[in-house]
């Protein structure tokens, strides 16, 4: 049986953190600027304050049913049928969220590393990997989220540091992008950029109580929004607008662009190292919360004989976009636009009808 353990603030953050901050690897900074132009990096803390808005009801749920966690929470206030229902909603939806991580994943290194193999051939490689932290269990994973986090901040700051020599300030007018109106509209939107925060809910049991909690969130995210406003911020300072919105991984791009003679030039392995990890902790922390989930449902102690199908599904489920333009410009697009409806809309109507049915958990001495 694989115990989940417990873990604090430092390997919390580290997990969350990583989490959120790896999709600015991904296509979503080349969307974003066809999108708003060159608002997209301020605009991003617009997405952030909504998010750490919403986390506030996660909180006030938590904090009203101290030591439980979302699912267990559920039960109490939905009954068994709505509690299955929500949870199989919730479950469903972190399965396919990670499904795009890993085919997006497959199809930018298919562009840039590896154009002659299939993305089913790099998508398995990749898997084995996730399959091995999920059997070693979440704590396993918290704890080299917190070790691997410095590795990959020391990599984050080279790669910024050795661009600056691409930095081109006029490549951040004009300052309004494509407009005001449509940044903050986005910017209301993409909240969903964030929405990984509400998996703090599914292991809230291995967290130091409530208290723990509302720290742990609010760094996490404040820590997300920074890193990921100033990569963006980098990118734009790198890219005239017009051109970034054609590349397909605007970071790969910006790290190949390093040229410091013939001693320093072609920086692309150290941003691969940085993906590469990052997206491994970020696809196991998700999947491993759908493990959790599925298991909470159906009263299953044993989580090892899970790991193997929920694999599979997600391989499967991988396999379904026909071409990277239908995994950015469709699947993406979408989960970033849209998938704030059931991140954080579930917490706030489970908190309200707890609140009618009058449903409370027993109070946390701390």
């Amino acid at each position: 049986m694989i115990k989940e353990g417990n873990f604090g603030y430092h390997e919390a953050i580290s997990l969350l953190v990583i989490t959120i901050v790896t999709k600015v690897f991904f296509t979503s900074p080349a969307i974003l600027v066809e999108i708003v132009g060159t608002s997209g990096w301020y605009m991003t803390i617009i997405s952030m304050l909504v998010a750490i808005f919403a986390f506030m009801f996660l909180y006030l749920l938590l904090k009203r049913f101290p030591q439980k966690n979302i699912m267990e929470i559920a039960d109490l206030v939905l009954g068994k049928l709505g509690s299955t229902i929500f949870l199989l909603i919730l479950g469903g939806f972190l399965l396919w969220t990670a499904s795009v991580s890993v085919r997006e994943f497959a199809e930018v290194l298919k562009v840039y590393v590896m154009p002659k193999s299939p993305p089913s051939f790099i998508m398995i490689l990749f898997l084995v990997t996730i399959i091995v932290l999920s059997f070693m269990g979440m704590e396993t994973i918290v704890r080299f989220a917190k070790f691997i986090i410095y590795i990959l901040g020391a990599g984050y700051i080279l790669v910024v540091l050795l661009s600056s020599q691409n930095f081109a300030p006029r490549h951040l007018f004009p300052l309004l992008g494509y407009g005001l109106d449509t940044t903050i509209i986005h910017g209301l939107l993409r909240s969903s950029f964030y929405g990984d925060i509400v998996i703090i809910g599914v292991i809230a049991s291995s967290l130091q109580g409530y208290k723990e909690i509302k720290r742990i969130g609010f760094s996490a995210l404040l820590i997300s929004g920074f890193l990921t406003s100033f990569s963006l911020l980098v990118f734009t300072l790198v890219f005239p607008y017009t051109v970034g919105q054609e590349l397909t991984s605007p970071m790969y791009e910006m790290a190949a662009r390093i040229d410091y003679g013939g001693f320093m030039q072609r920086m692309e392995p150290l941003f691969l190292f940085l993906w590469n990890f990052g997206t491994f902790i970020e696809v196991s922390f998700i999947l491993y919360a759908t493990i959790m989930i599925y298991c909470h449902v159906f009263r299953i102690e044993d989580k090892r004989p899970i790991i193997l199908p929920m694999v599979t599904t997600l391989y499967s489920l991988s396999l379904i976009p026909k071409s990277i333009i239908e995994v950015t410009s469709g699947l993406v697009q979408t989960l970033r636009s849209w998938g704030w409806i059931i991140y954080y809309m579930p917490p706030i109507v489970i908190l309200i009808i707890a609140f009618i049915r009058k449903k409370k958990g027993e109070s946390q001495n701390a």
